[in-house]
């Protein structure tokens, strides 16, 4: 399957060179440089709510008065005062514990007959960078996103005046995703863009909070919209909202049952998109033209603006404010 899918990606490969040797007239660029034109560089970052939630059905719930939630196994026998042993941290690392004190003021629950949900909301900071191909109004792709997470606070929706709420055994954490990307624009016009776009992919929470050998991890997808607006041929600026979902399972050593956690997410994100230029810049030191320009038999962008001002500009179209009417000489009567 491997190598199917590599002669594949060779073979589109060849094509897209074969058909880059064409020399494009109407610009003056070779067809590689148009070739490398199409992609481009997001770089992102936003915030996230993450909507954490699992349901305990099975094994029996052990419910401190400090907050601690533990899990047993409905089959062990309790003493008068004891738990012979439970289960702590079954979010990210389950540990035993054993000879757990019972008070009256603790809680003790069997789920093989009253499913036990608990649910809550987190917030995330994520950092991505992704690379894209667009040809025509098709975006190809793919990219990581390294994101810091704040867990939330658990509430149970099932017998919530027995039952309270608890903070899971980690407090932050840190997710790495890899993803690949596929979208298409829907809207484009000289200013703005729309489009619509999903990422498919893997993702890994930090090995330090949680236990690789727990955890299994699922699959994510991520589907979202993203509205451009362009500041020069090269360089836009975008805001992506986005939902997202993705689910891990982590197993109870010694307990034999899995926890299963859905965690759906809303993002909205913020970034900017750095276009490859398909011309040179002008290489004549003496140069001050400002548009796209020929030197012999070929032909150059400008170097006379930075890479958020159109290279190739219509009159007055970086500049529509003279300077005689901006700052203190706007308030002027006579500007001149």
């Amino acid at each position: 399957m491997a190598k199917q899918i590599a002669f594949v990606l060779i073979c589109s490969l060849c094509w897209l060179a074969g058909h880059a040797q064409k020399e494009n007239y109407s610009t003056g660029s070779t067809g590689l440089a148009k070739l490398l034109g199409g992609f481009s560089a997001h770089v992102a970052t936003g915030t996230g709510f993450t909507f954490y939630n699992h349901k305990i059905a099975g094994p029996g719930i052990l419910q401190k008065s400090t907050g601690e939630v533990f899990l047993f196994d409905n089959f062990y026998v309790i003493g008068s005062d004891t738990l012979s042993t439970g289960y702590k941290g079954w979010v990210n690392n389950a540990e035993a514990v054993n000879d757990i004190p019972i008070t009256d003021e603790d809680y003790l629950l069997g789920t093989d007959t009253t499913e036990v949900k608990y649910k809550g909301t987190g917030i995330s900071v994520p950092l991505s960078v992704f690379i894209t191909y667009t040809y025509d109004r098709y975006r190809f792709g793919g990219g990581f996103t390294y994101e810091q997470m704040f867990t939330a606070t658990y509430y149970p929706n099932t017998l919530p005046n027995n039952l309270k709420p608890f903070k899971p055994e980690v407090v932050t954490a840190s997710m790495l995703r890899y993803y690949g990307y596929v979208g298409g624009e829907v809207f484009r016009s000289l200013r703005h863009t729309i489009a619509v776009d999903a990422m498919v992919g893997t993702f890994k929470y930090g090995k330090k909070k949680f236990n690789p050998d727990q955890v299994k991890y699922k699959l994510f997808v991520n589907v979202g919209v993203s509205f451009e607006r362009s500041l020069s041929e090269y360089f836009k600026v975008f805001i992506r909202p986005a939902v997202e979902f993705k689910s891990y399972e982590l197993a109870v050593p010694g307990l034999g049952y899995t926890v299963n956690h859905v965690a759906p997410a809303l993002y909205v994100n913020v970034g900017a998109i750095l276009r490859m230029p398909e011309l040179k810049k002008c290489p004549v030191s003496q140069c001050n033209t400002q548009i796209n320009h020929r030197h012999g038999d070929k032909i150059y962008r400008s170097k006379m603006h930075p890479f958020w001002k159109w290279q190739n500009p219509n009159y007055g179209q970086n500049y529509p404010q003279l300077i005689k009417y901006k700052g203190k000489n706007k308030k002027k009567k006579n500007p001149y």
